[in-house]
């Protein structure tokens, strides 16, 4: 019962669950702190009336978001300066914390309604929704999700094969809104036992389900390397790209020197730039006719057109003149995406030019001899609605190409790189992310991780990437499942409204 000389401890408690919950996330990982750390604020949503219980949505935010994204700091001071990057920081935090404000707002409402059957689906199915609208329009930003804090459980990774990412979110807050309304005693018997079949079988048929679409073992091993050159920002800002170029091709050759059997070379994000303001043409070092390179080659380039300025990647093969390639989609807001680019420019006057790439608009698929593989950038690597097109055109290994150096030796870099565990499960192929600075790391089709460097220090990692897929439901059907709840939350809302309304007009004509 609400009682309003307790709020301020209804305030601290949500403020407590936010801080629980970065245990979750890296450098800590104890991703099973997530399955509990939501109680505290659940319980808030229950009790404070909807205007107070988005307060305390906020605050349960504030904390957990400016830990997560701290490490933006690194990139927002140097190049905005401290009270434009403070700002930038601030709207960002502000930002993200409404989503968890209106979550637990409509979870308010809802529970209010006194339909315990409905409350208890609803409250996952509205966190989910949260998340989901976060994911969309030109500001979609899917750093720090819930369901991120279970990278490392690969048995629960199957969920994400059956119903995509959005299937972890929903089990986690479900278990603990059920907990929740058992400890407040607002579960009868028979819905106790309704809501534990429901969640096994959710569980159940996401742990034991993909493996009924069976494993395909690739016929070929992809015999790679991977450079990881950790060239600095400064040298970057400074426009040392050729420096940067023969950098990675000297390491590159070395790496060849010592290993005979490889297919395949990858190279990050962004390590060379080109002007195709004439023709397209590859890096001028990999096509000299005297020592031209010996080997196909993956790697990341800035190009530039007469009109527009792109992030790309470039599939290189020895003595083939098409320049295959692909443009990044899914572009950083603000960074390198927002819709006046020029008056933004003009009124900051800084040393460098925001918002100024444009998006591609075409998938691409390498083929390595027979093996076909595909590389998205960056931050792309945290959309499964992007990445699953790959897999479903076919797809058998995708590369992300990064350059995290910019935050240094942040958790920025492990909430990026542990990102491919979930888009690895969800595609049901093995995802393999080659950083400038580290984290190299790959996994294997349901998730597994199979290695990893350091970070900001040069490597060179060579390896044999297992072929081995599987079909998923989310390849298939992509995100048929927030689509699922809310036509749920909809059908719903509907259904108690009627109800109320319908009640209401009965009772008056029995008067």
């Amino acid at each position: 019962m609400y009682n309003q000389g307790n709020e301020k401890r209804y305030y601290c408690g949500a403020l407590l669950s936010g801080l629980i919950l970065i245990l979750a996330y890296p450098p800590f990982d104890l991703g099973f702190v997530a399955w509990v750390a939501l109680i505290p604020l659940i319980a808030c949503a229950f009790v404070l009336p909807p205007a107070k219980a988005f307060i305390a949505g906020f605050l349960f935010a504030l904390p957990f978001n400016l830990y997560l994204n701290l490490y933006l700091s690194k990139v927002l001071f140097p190049h905005l300066g401290f009270v434009l990057g403070l700002t930038a920081m601030i709207a960002l935090i502000i930002y993200l914390s409404l989503f968890y404000g209106l979550f637990t707002l409509t979870a308010s409402i809802i529970s209010q309604q006194g339909k315990a059957w409905f409350t208890m689906p609803a409250v996952p199915a509205l966190w989910l929704m949260a998340e989901f609208l976060r994911s969309l329009g030109f500001m979609a930003y899917n750093v720090g999700y819930l369901g991120y804090s279970q990278w490392n459980y690969p048995a629960l990774l199957g969920i994400a094969a059956l119903y995509g990412y959005w299937g972890l979110p929903f089990v986690m807050v479900y278990f603990q809104t059920a907990l929740t309304m058992l400890w407040r005693r607002e579960l009868k018997n028979e819905l106790v036992l309704a809501g534990l079949v429901f969640f096994l079988l959710l569980m159940n048929a996401g742990l034991f389900v993909p493996g009924l679409f069976g494993v395909e073992k690739g016929d070929q091993i992809l015999n790679t390397v991977l450079i990881q050159g950790n060239s600095m920002p400064e040298e970057i800002m400074a426009g040392e790209k050729e420096l940067i170029g023969r950098r990675y091709l000297n390491q590159t050759r070395q790496a060849l020197a010592l290993n005979q059997e490889i297919n395949l070379v990858v190279w990050p994000e962004t390590v060379v730039d080109l002007d195709f303001r004439q023709q397209i043409e590859h890096y001028h070092l990999l096509t000299d006719t005297e020592d031209s390179f010996p080997l196909p080659l993956l790697y990341g380039a800035r190009t530039r057109y007469p009109d527009q300025l792109f992030n790309s990647i470039l599939f290189y093969q020895p003595g083939e003149r098409q320049v295959p390639l692909y443009h990044k989609q899914r572009l950083v807001p603000f960074v390198e995406f927002f819709p006046a680019e020029q008056y933004l420019n003009r009124i900051l006057r800084l040393n460098i030019l925001l918002g100024s790439y444009s998006p591609g608009n075409e998938l691409t698929i390498f083929k390595v001899d027979s093996v076909r593989l595909a590389g998205v950038i960056c931050f792309e690597s945290y959309f499964g609605d992007h990445t699953r097109l790959f897999a479903k055109r076919g797809a058998e290994h995708l590369f992300v190409l990064t350059n995290d150096n910019w935050f240094g030796g942040s958790i920025g870099l492990e909430q990026h790189a542990q990102a491919g565990a979930i888009r690895a499960a969800e595609m049901g192929i093995g995802i393999t992310q080659v950083a400038n600075s580290g984290i190299t790391i790959s996994f294997d089709f349901l998730g597994r991780e199979l290695f990893r460097t350091d970070k900001q220090v040069e490597d060179t990692v060579v390896v044999s990437l297992p072929l081995t897929n599987r079909k998923t439901l989310y390849r298939l059907w992509g995100d048929y499942f927030p689509a699922f709840w809310a036509l749920f939350l909809a059908a719903g809302l509907i259904s108690i409204y009627l109800s109320k309304h319908t009640g209401q007009k009965g009772g008056s004509k029995r008067m």
